[in-house]
């Protein structure tokens, strides 16, 4: 491991964990922290050693000794910094881990680390190009075309032209336009369950699931992965049960994985689900982003009966700040439908024509083929600069596409000791244990890489490096 690097002392340790949960908002402006006994006592350390770690949290400025008070939060987010939401307190409903990954990826200040965060920057080419096309309509003063609720007909057959390049064949009429993947996946889940029932959700899987599923009062039963997608026999086996609803499934560049599963296997999950009448919910949001040869079949190809729901968004390419997604429900269209219309009504029209534009042109394809080639070179010289570094102790499954990296560390080393470790200023990253409601993945994390590479971000993961060596040493 080349020259050993002295531990982090323990006030440090302690500093940097409530350092990163002032900068994340956990712990807000004006709020008084726990006494320096009680300090001591949670944290099995000295008193002396609590007065290192605030004195230092004080010399940084994030807090402030207060006579007769205490020590008080006095770091305060930059407007330009300000997180998405207002502070709120999560909902009971939700499991501890869905709360940690609301707190942190939602409620939290995602701008801090734009190149760790699955936010695609408003710097990228792709992001300026469909922004470009939204002056343009709003700019033209366009007549209202007659649109229905599903959303504008043009877009609605520029995305059924894009599914059949990829020779999933899907009638424009049978698309409805949501206002992201969530919400598409919400009002999938809301036509298909109810309160009680149970979806089968193979893991690790996107926080965001869990989430929704405990919103809606549904119960997820998680199938364990492998490189090679879910366990077969355990999905099939979930499918049969009569207490199963519904799968999510994302079969394309996983998030966190990066792994996509074969045909033969998307095939027998359409097979499954006919057979035994039990909805495939695919998330396609991350397909696009695949970076190993040609755009990768869907799950749908294989249904001829209409058993497969699919939802998709522009999040991942274009970016998170504007919400277009759609649906394509199968057999379920005229509930889905019906079921968004008298929820949602209608979508935005103008962001609608503006991505019509876009996706219409050359331009859209050729920067789309150039940002997947900068998002394999980017998560491929971070994956070889972890491994040349840190060797065997860490495996990082081999992806398919999309920004994620799912990383294991070494055995003595768990996720949330490495993130009390980190200065969260260089670098950040999701514990692997929000991608389960059980709370595996411990020894996990997902690191998103955003490219281009730059100094701050080769300087960050150079950091993460240092630090994993010094825990396990």
């Amino acid at each position: 491991m080349g020259t050993a690097i002295k531990k982090i002392p323990s006030y440090l340790s302690i500093a940097n964990q409530i350092e990163a949960d002032i900068i994340q908002g956990k712990i807000a402006v004006g709020h008084k922290l726990d006494s320096i006994r009680l300090l001591a006592k949670n944290e099995g350390v000295s008193i002396n050693t609590v007065r290192a770690a605030l004195d230092a949290l004080i010399d940084k400025g994030l807090i402030n000794s207060v006579a007769r008070i205490g020590f008080v939060v006095s770091y305060q987010q930059e407007a330009k910094d300000a997180a998405p939401f207002e502070r709120f307190t999560p909902d009971s409903r939700l499991a501890p881990s869905s709360q940690r990954w609301l707190n942190t990826m939602v409620r939290g200040n995602r701008t801090s680390h734009p190149f760790f965060h699955m936010a695609v920057p408003t710097t990228s080419k792709m992001f300026k190009s469909f922004i470009r096309q939204y002056r343009q309509v709003i700019l033209q003063d366009l007549q209202r075309d007659a649109d229905s609720a599903a959303g504008i007909s043009s877009l609605r057959k520029n995305i059924s032209q894009h599914l059949a390049q990829r020779h999933c064949y899907i009638n424009s009429r049978d698309i409805q336009i949501t206002n992201g993947c969530q919400n598409a996946l919400e009002h999938a889940l809301r036509v298909l369950c109810k309160p009680g029932d149970t979806v089968a959700v193979p893991v690790p899987a996107f926080p965001g699931y869990f989430a929704l599923l405990s919103m809606l009062g549904l119960k997820a039963l998680e199938i364990p992965m492998s490189p090679l997608g879910p366990d077969p026999v355990l999905l099939e086996q979930a499918m049969q049960e009569t207490d199963v609803k519904a799968v999510i499934i994302q079969p394309n560049c996983h998030n966190p994985t990066g792994i996509t599963l074969s045909d033969a296997y998307k095939k027998d999950i359409a097979a499954w689900a006919k057979a035994y009448q039990v909805p495939v919910i695919e998330d396609d949001i991350s397909a696009q982003l695949n970076f190993i040869g040609p755009t990768a079949k869907l799950i749908a190809n294989f249904d001829n009966d209409g058993w497969c729901l699919i939802i998709s968004s522009i999040s991942k390419v274009i970016g998170d700040t504007e919400r277009i997604g759609w649906c394509c429900p199968g057999r379920f269209s005229n509930q889905f439908m019906t079921q968004f219309a008298v929820s949602q009504i209608s979508i935005s029209y103008y962001l609608q024509q503006a991505l019509t534009r876009y996706y219409q042109g050359s331009l859209y394809h050729n920067q789309l083929r150039n940002w997947r080639r900068d998002i394999k070179v980017a998560t491929s010289a971070v994956s070889q600069k972890l491994t040349q570094s840190l060797g065997n102790n860490i495996q990082i499954t081999p992806s398919s596409g999309g920004y994620a990296l799912w990383i294991k560390l070494p055995e003595k080393i768990s996720a949330a000791q490495l993130h009390a470790n980190i200065d969260i200023r260089q670098i950040d990253f999701l514990s692997g244990e929000l991608f389960s409601l059980q709370g595996h993945f411990k020894q996990y994390i997902r690191l998103i890489v955003m490219p281009p590479l730059s100094e701050d971000t080769l300087s960050g993961i150079e950091h993460l490096i240092n630090t994993i060596n010094t825990l396990d040493a």
